[in-house]
C-alpha cells in the first residue's frame, strides 16, 4: 500500500518543517507545500512554479512572496534572461509530518519478534534503525530530509577509508566495506552515468512497501564519497528501491546542476 502521504502534497493536515536564518518554520499551506517540494527537487523560474502548482499567477506570486520575507525561498536572475527570476530554497528542509498516514500499516508485522540476540552485528544495527524509523513513519513523521544531512556527514567521515586514485578502484572500496559490515551488496552497474546497484540494502529492505524511494542516508553517503572523490558538488539519484518494490536499489550520481533531469 502506498503511504497516503508522499503524493498528495496538497493534504491540508500535512506540515513541512524548514529552517531558514530566521529559524525553523512550519509551513502547512498547501500551496506553499507544493511549491517547496518543487524547489526542493531544482531551481524553478516562476512560469514553472505555476504550471507546476496549478495556481494562478498571482496566488502563487503572494505565496512566494511570503516564503521569500521568512527567508524560506530566494530569488537569482535568470541567466538567461535577465528579467525573469529562478527561485531556490534558500532553507534546509527538516522533515514533514501527516496526521493522516498515522497507523497507515501494522508496525507489528514489520518490526521482528524476537529481535536478532547475538551474532549478526549488522542485523542487529538494521534492526535498530529499522524500528525507530518504522515507529516515526507510523506517527505519520518523515525524516528522510535528516538522515540525509547525517548520510553526508558519515559519507564525509567514511571518506579516507574508501579513497582511490581511480573510480572504479574507490567503488570497490566501498563495496568492500558495505559487504564487511552486512550493509549490503554494491556493483557498479556503468561509469557513465555513475550508476550503483546495491542488493540487500540495510537502510531499506526492512520497510513496508511506500512507491517511493527510501534510502536518503545512503544517498547523502554516496553524494557525500564523490563528492570528495571528484571535487566537485555531486548528487545522489534513487531510481529503484526496495521501499518501490524493486529487488534492488539503484543510485544515479551526477553533478548537482544536472538534478533536474531525472534518471530513468
Amino acid at each position: 500500500m502506498p503511504y497516503p502521504g508522499f503524493d498528495q502534497p496538497d493534504r491540508p493536515l500535512y506540515i513541512g518543517l524548514y529552517a531558514s536564518a530566521q529559524g525553523i518554520r512550519a509551513i502547512d499551506s498547501p500551496v506553499k507545500v507544493r511549491i517547496l517540494d518543487m524547489l526542493t527537487r531544482q531551481e524553478m523560474a516562476f512560469e514553472d512554479l505555476v504550471e507546476g502548482s496549478g495556481r494562478a499567477k498571482s496566488t502563487v506570486s503572494v505565496h512566494l512572496k511570503d516564503l521569500a520575507e521568512s527567508g524560506i525561498v530566494g530569488a537569482k536572475s535568470d541567466p538567461a534572461d535577465g528579467r525573469k527570476k529562478i527561485f531556490f530554497l534558500d532553507s534546509l528542509y527538516l522533515a514533514g509530518a501527516d496526521s493522516a498516514v498515522r497507523g497507515w500499516f501494522d508496525l507489528d508485522r514489520y518490526i521482528p519478534k524476537p529481535g536478532p540476540c547475538e551474532g549478526d552485528p549488522g542485523a542487529m544495527f538494521r534492526f535498530i534503525l529499522s524500528s525507530i524509523r518504522l515507529t516515526l513513519m507510523n506517527q505519520g513523521i518523515m525524516i528522510d530530509p535528516v538522515l540525509r544531512i547525517a548520510g553526508l556527514k558519515a559519507g564525509k567521515a567514511l571518506y579516507p577509508c574508501v579513497e582511490a586514485p581511480g573510480i572504479e578502484q574507490m567503488i570497490e572500496n566501498i563495496g568492500r566495506i558495505w559487504r564487511k559490515n552486512r550493509l549490503g551488496t554494491i556493483d557498479l552497474e556503468q561509469l557513465n552515468p555513475l550508476t550503483l546497484r546495491i542488493s540487500d540494502c540495510f537502510e531499506c529492505i526492512d520497510l513496508p512497501i511506500s512507491g517511493k524511494p527510501a534510502c536518503a542516508f545512503d544517498s547523502g553517503v554516496l553524494s557525500s564519497l564523490f563528492s570528495s572523490f571528484y571535487e566537485n558538488q555531486m548528487i545522489t539519484v534513487e531510481t529503484h528501491c526496495y521501499a518501490m518494490g524493486s529487488n534492488h536499489c539503484r543510485f544515479v550520481v551526477m553533478e548537482s546542476g544536472s538534478a533536474g533531469t531525472q534518471p530513468g
